[in-house]
């Protein structure tokens, strides 16, 4: 009997000592208020010259995106850790708990955005491990290093508001940030790395990787290849009050799968296909036409702690090469005309702002930027071409924050665009304008 206690005890000593060296951490973000939203869009193409929209809401993550996470931390012994992250975006004024409107498959393939379309929205879910001294790798939907370098040098924190050339949130005014977005967010089956500082230095990586190859397709005609993957790179220096950041990235997206359809040509586009994915209902459909696609991005930034006050500079570059050249045949939204100029569509955009506590309850910001977009020729004969699509920009933020306590803040954001473009009638011209009044609360 007093063996059996023993024995029990002991078993008991070690599950609290087992769980003494893990944790695990409920946290999230809470974001609601009212947004108001006002664009105007000009085109000689439109009836009347000019489109404008309005919207006024009581919506939510203008300042932050909402969302629930979970995280934890095992000690492993020796300076050895193991932890993960399990993150989903949150809706508090919709219906839908999580997930929005699903992503256009042709643009965002691997889901770089937060709108899956699904009921549970994943933000980011990984494991990785960490050796304290030398830094730590993690596996799973992970930030890429553009965003996490943009995110320690961005003077407005990445708002979901108007007015930051370099991130378009998830929310009010995602659209207008313009045409492009300025990077990558996320990466799916995305390999990273984390080095610790030395001498003021440190370094991260990212290898992502999904590939499919098959002779034969399910249809039994003619296979192809399903690729998709990405890497990047990035490191920063650190001296005294004074931070540096510099990250590249690539992607590549690669869809070749010959389908020979019986009954249906056509895809999401609604133009006519040649080839492209299956939705394997008789191959009467295809999603979208075969496509080679390379989309590079550049980033560097920096900061300086003035103590009253913290400023900030960016800048970033992103060229996305449809069918890369590779082929003269149109394979563009399943397209049979030639490329025209590779259908190369550039952003580039810079960016400085300031960031201070006013008082040590209040706190504000101000950010202004400049970029220019090119856009791709529409493919077609010289002659039936329209003009390359050019449009430059100037956006700018204010916003404010009031700390009620370390975990809730009321706050006011401002933010707008004005867009010029030198052929009128590519939509790419108009002004736009975004408000928002609310509240945080994290937890």
């Amino acid at each position: 009997m007093k063996k059996s206690l023993l024995a029990v005890a002991a078993i008991g000593a070690f599950a609290s000592a087992a769980q003494a060296q893990s944790s695990v951490t409920v946290y999230g973000i809470l974001d609601v208020g009212y947004v108001g939203t006002n664009t105007n869009t000009t085109s000689t193409s439109y009836s009347n010259g000019q489109a404008k929209v309005q919207s006024n809401q009581f919506g939510a993550s203008a300042e932050q995106s909402s969302r629930l996470g979970f995280k934890g931390n095992e000690d492993l012994g020796g300076g050895a850790s193991a932890f993960f992250t399990i993150e989903m975006g949150l809706n508090p004024t919709l219906g839908n708990l999580s997930g929005s409107a699903a992503a256009d498959p042709k643009y965002d393939l691997q889901q770089t955005t937060n709108s899956s379309g699904n009921a549970i929205d994943n933000r980011q879910t990984f494991v990785g491990l960490k050796k304290n001294g030398i830094g730590q790798f993690a596996i799973g939907r992970q930030y890429t290093p553009i965003f996490n370098a943009g995110a320690a040098t961005d003077a407005a924190q990445y708002t979901n508001m108007m007015g930051d050339v370099l991130y378009s949130g998830s929310s009010s005014g995602a659209s207008v940030n313009t045409y492009i977005n300025g990077m990558t967010n996320r990466a799916d089956n995305a390999l990273t790395f984390q080095t610790d500082k030395f001498a003021g230095f440190s370094l991260n990586g990212m290898y992502a990787m999904y590939g499919k190859n098959a002779t034969v397709n399910n249809a039994g005609t003619a296979g192809g290849n399903t690729n998709w993957g990405g890497w990047g790179l990035g490191a920063d220096y650190t001296w005294n009050k004074f931070y540096i950041v510099g990250a590249v990235q690539q992607f590549r997206t690669k869809y070749n799968n010959p389908i020979a359809n019986a009954v249906g040509t056509t895809d999401l586009t609604g133009a006519a296909v040649v080839g492209g994915q299956s939705t394997g209902a008789a191959a009467t459909t295809n999603l979208f036409g075969a496509t080679n696609l390379t989309d590079q991005q550049y980033y560097v930034g920096s900061t300086y702690d003035f103590g009253i006050l913290k400023a900030y500079a960016q800048y970033i570059n992103r060229t996305i090469n449809q069918n890369d050249g590779s082929s003269t045949s149109g394979e563009i939204n399943g397209g049979t005309t030639p490329m025209v100029l590779g259908q190369q569509m550039k952003r580039t955009a810079e960016q400085i702002g300031v960031r201070s506590y006013i008082t040590p309850t209040i706190e504000a910001w101000a950010q202004g930027g400049l970029g220019k977009y090119t856009g791709a020729i529409t493919a077609g004969t010289s002659a039936a071409a329209p003009s390359l699509p050019v449009a430059n920009f100037v956006m700018y933020q204010v916003g404010t924050n009031y700390y009620l306590s370390k975990r809730t803040n009321l706050y006011a954001i401002y933010g707008a665009y004005n867009a010029s473009s030198q052929t009128q009638n590519n939509g790419l011209a108009g002004t736009g304008s975004n408000y928002a009044i609310g509240v945080r609360h994290t937890f």
